[in-house]
């Protein structure tokens, strides 16, 4: 019996060229060299137009990426490999990817095919290189670093607080005239520095030095309040530290990468520290200091190297001590609710008298400034809770305006979700007329080859060409829109049995199906002192 094999052709032609074959070309090839190799075949085509090899976010790439993880096709084939990238690196990520899900991957124009042995044999020899060019490329990335941490020059970036970017013009040995930068002390921001070292020492505790702020409306650089994060990039960066031979030792023992020679660390001036922090998920990661790369700036030094060192130790500790914000079954509303005095979140704080246990929600702000900054009423938790509980258990929704807006919106989302299946099976017809267009004028180029009508016969193509483009593109929004009217009919539907269900079912819940609930049903709750304002799902729902 002969297997049906599901085969992935990738086609990609850039709109930045006129030049290279076109993406029916492309498949056309690709189908001929699989019927010459397999019997029985379905094919499943990808095309990106006008996408460079360099851009890896095409749209139809990413579907056959998510495609060929849930294996969907057996083999991946496209033209040439360049269709599929230009980058070897990403090259070999695809291939070990697809390797990992046993599909094969074909290339017709170079002969690479893994479904062969001497095709694996590519593959691996493919890997190996790439990853020597990873390896290569990370080494000339830390040399390049480390010749300009040597420099003592300021790579640019949002500058420390304290100091200005400004640039030093120089001649190299060949007397061409270039231009570094190094950091320019600001001297009433220093002030503040030196300010927050020494009251850090006094007071032992970022909490408290946040306090100190707030209370004493000292903002940040950018105008904002300090908080206990921005406090302690100031309290760990080493640019404000004198450069002596005892921070020298300080970092020698945390094994960082001293790019200076000791004889450098003789007080004169202060600290650059280069690779400290890396990237990961749109989120700034702060890096091992073994990582750190070391080297002594053009900018002196504001902070002795026994205080600072003082204070790395004193965070250090102190994270260590640092209390888990641990409530427990109390505290139900806490996500939701905010102080609408100052517009600061609400935390819960617990209290303990003799056999009771009683709990309040706080503004943060007002607690954090000692009342300087918020005045607003705490709120007793229990007597919160309840009310919000009671609020959403006497909702009638067969009476409720809420639920005349719901099944409102349903039926507009039904409406436009009937329209777009409509509007999606003639896109489809069109398609398959156009291609159907292009199927017989091809027929009557191949028949009349040498025919001066050959010519108006492409523009034909073309044109349709164009059209199948736009039709797809249409296509594509309207899954979209039909995929994202579905699920906001799911949600309605949820939220309106979930509240159907909530007064009978809600005392059976535990304490965080309850949170999960109200998170659920409620958009925001603000406490202005006197008040509680439930704001609930219509206002985000609808």
């Amino acid at each position: 019996m002969i297997n049906l094999y599901k085969i992935a052709i990738y086609s990609r032609k850039s709109k930045l060229t006129e030049k290279g074959d076109s993406i029916q070309n492309q498949i056309d090839l690709c189908k001929q060299h699989i019927n010459n190799k397999f019997n029985a075949c379905e094919f499943i085509i990808y095309e990106d137009e006008g996408y460079s090899g360099g851009n890896a976010n095409r749209p139809k790439f990413q579907l056959m990426i998510e495609d060929a993880k849930k294996n969907k096709f057996d083999i991946l084939i496209c033209y040439r490999l360049d269709r599929i990238s230009r980058n070897i690196c990403d090259f070999s990520g695809i291939i070990e990817l697809l390797n990992n899900h046993n599909i094969a991957f074909i290339s017709v124009k170079e002969q690479f095919d893994t479904s062969t042995p001497m095709g694996r044999a590519m593959m691996y020899i493919a890997s190996v290189f790439a990853q020597l060019e990873r390896e290569t490329i990370a080494e000339r990335i830390r040399d390049n670093m480390l010749s300009l941490a040597r420099s003592g020059r300021w790579l640019g970036g949002q500058t420390p607080t304290g100091f200005k970017s400004e640039p030093i013009i120089y001649y190299d040995s060949d007397m061409n005239k270039k231009k570094m930068y190094k950091l320019s002390p600001l001297e009433d921001e220093l002030d503040l520095v030196k300010k927050l070292y020494s009251k850090y020492i006094e007071l032992k505790s970022l909490s408290k030095l946040e306090s100190f702020t707030l209370q004493n409306n000292i903002k940040t650089k950018n105008n904002k309040d300090f908080d206990k994060s921005s406090l302690k990039l100031i309290l760990t960066n080493p640019v404000y530290a004198v450069a002596d031979e005892l921070v020298y030792e300080y970092f020698k023992e945390n094994n960082c990468d001293i790019a200076s020679p000791k004889s450098d660390f003789n007080g004169k001036y202060s600290i650059l520290t280069y690779n400290k922090q890396t990237k990961k998920n749109n989120s700034t990661i702060r890096r091992d200091k073994s990582d750190w790369i070391i080297a002594i700036g053009k900018h002196k030094g504001v902070i002795s190297s026994d205080t600072w060192i003082k204070v790395q130790y004193l965070l250090q500790e102190n994270s260590k001590k640092a209390p888990r914000l641990n409530t427990g079954s109390v505290g139900l509303i806490t996500p939701l609710l905010t102080c609408k005095e100052c517009g600061s979140k609400m935390r819960v704080s617990v209290y303990k008298r003799k056999a009771s246990t009683y709990y309040y929600y706080r503004c943060l702000m007002k607690e954090k400034s000692k009342g300087t900054r918020c005045k607003v009423k705490n709120l007793l938790g229990y007597i919160a809770d309840e009310m919000v509980i009671e609020e959403i258990k006497n909702i009638s929704l067969k009476q409720s305006s809420l639920y005349d807006k719901l099944n409102h919106h349903k039926q507009n989302i039904n409406s436009i979700y009937k329209e777009n299946i409509i509007k999606k099976d003639d896109l489809e017809k069109e398609l398959k007329l156009y291609e159907q267009n292009i199927s017989n004028l091809t027929l009557q180029i191949s028949q009349n080859k040498n025919s001066s009508a050959s010519k108006y016969l492409i523009n034909q193509i073309e044109e349709f060409d164009k059209k199948i483009n736009q039709t797809k593109k249409e296509l594509a929004n309207i899954t979209d829109d039909t995929e994202i009217s579905s699920l906001k009919k799911i949600d309605i539907d949820s939220c309106t049995q979930l509240l159907t269900d909530f007064s009978s079912n809600i005392h059976a819940l535990t304490f965080e199906e309850k949170k999960l609930c109200l998170k659920v049903l409620i958009d925001k709750i603000t406490w202005d002192g006197k008040k509680l304002e439930i704001h609930l799902l219509e206002q985000k729902m609808l």
